[in-house]
């Protein structure tokens, strides 16, 4: 069988396909093709087995380069005669699964990771025909597609009260991690020593780490207000902010607030990282205040639980589903700065917490969120 799988860039292929192409080769059974735009994780890509397609996407809406970026997976799909696509994201989500079947694909499995921005409460008449474009879109490849697989049951939920999909083809799924990288035995102590050195981070200094976008809505001003308010409380607290810039999106930060925040010695903004292991190795706490769209089950949170660290999340229906409340890290109500000042002091004041709500973590990691076994799920739904 000849399976292709899209996603909008290397860095998600390499998210979202490892595992499957792990499994796939090891069956010997199947052909493994993967198709995306090109970014900084090309070299990544090109280690996982199989056959990489290179397509240009642009991110936003673009009504020419969208048409352009139909046509090329058309194409290609007509030339590749592939079996089974597996579609990622909004944009594969559509022009793919609709492209794939035009051109005579016989199986599409179309997997939903949050809704995004575009599905948030539109505000302007822009968003608003944005909003209902991409919804009808949605619906046009429901009905394309064979499966529609989702990891966040409030997403499922919305697609089936607006008539988006029909219940007989859903998937659900949790979102996981591959345990066999995220692992706390692949820790390498020489590398946190290199990493502590370059961010000037010593080994009394506890570490709050936030992985994101560098969009409002993830909650960026509440992390930077929170580290504003406790630097002055406890100096010994370090803030570190993952989150690449984006350019062209309307809930984008601007550089200058974030370089502003810098001002503070305790704050520091790495802006897009490769390393993303270490750092969730090396930090005492992970958070993500967020009120975006998510996908039910954020990476940002899995993945530093998987190497035993405790977290603090938005309290919404998108964002809270790996954190139990108490157990391995808090709940704050989305866009409450005291409130998330306050857990943030009381997990870094207290090692015991930390440890065991970091114990937690783990442990919820390798009972329900082990990657392999959703890969195996949505193999056996592929192949009936």
């Amino acid at each position: 069988m000849r399976i292709a799988f899209i996603a909008p860039d290397s860095l998600s292929i390499v998210i979202f396909c490892s595992t499957f192409s792990r499994v796939l080769e090891e069956t010997g059974e199947h052909k493994i093709f993967t198709i995306c735009d090109v970014d900084q994780f090309q070299e990544e890509l090109e280690l996982l087995p199989g056959q990489h397609f290179y397509v240009q996407m642009h991110r936003y809406s673009n009504l020419l380069r969208d048409a352009v970026y139909f046509l090329s997976l058309f194409r290609l799909f007509h030339q590749n005669n592939f079996d089974v696509v597996v579609t990622f994201t909004t944009k594969p989500n559509i022009y793919a699964v609709i492209a794939a079947r035009l051109a005579g694909v016989g199986k599409v499995v179309m997997a939903v990771r949050g809704l995004g921005r575009t599905f948030s409460k539109p505000n302007t008449l822009k968003e608003v025909v944005l909003h209902n474009t991409v919804k009808i879109l949605y619906r046009l490849s429901s009905l394309a597609c064979q499966k529609v697989w989702f990891t966040n049951k409030y997403d499922k939920q919305y697609f089936l009260s607006q008539n988006m999909v029909n219940e007989k083809k859903i998937l659900m799924t949790k979102n996981a991690v591959d345990v066999s990288k995220w692992s706390p035995s692949n820790i390498s102590n020489e590398r946190l020593s290199l990493l502590r050195a370059e961010l000037k981070i010593s080994e009394n200094n506890i570490v709050i780490l936030m992985i994101a976008r560098l969009v409002w809505s993830k909650g960026i001003r509440e992390f930077v207000e929170a580290a504003s308010i406790l630097s002055l409380q406890n100096p010994n607290l370090k803030f570190l902010l993952v989150a690449p810039h984006e350019e062209n999106s309307l809930d984008a930060v601007p550089i200058s607030y974030v370089r502003d925040a810098e001002k503070n010695e305790s704050f520091k903004w790495l802006e897009f990282r490769k390393d993303v292991f270490d750092l969730c190795a090396l930090c005492d706490l992970a958070v993500l205040p967020s009120y975006y769209k998510e996908g039910g089950y954020p990476r940002a949170l899995l993945e530093p639980m998987a190497l035993g660290k405790p977290v603090i999340a938005a309290d919404t229906k998108d964002c809270r589903a790996p954190v139990l409340d108490g157990e391995n890290g808090f709940l704050v109500p989305p866009r409450d700065v005291a409130k998330l000042v306050e857990s943030i002091a009381e997990i870094c004041s207290d090692k015991k917490m930390r440890e065991r709500f970091g114990e937690r973590s783990l442990s919820l990691i390798l009972e329900e969120y082990d990657d392999r076994e959703v890969v195996m799920k949505i193999l056996s739904e592929i192949n009936d």
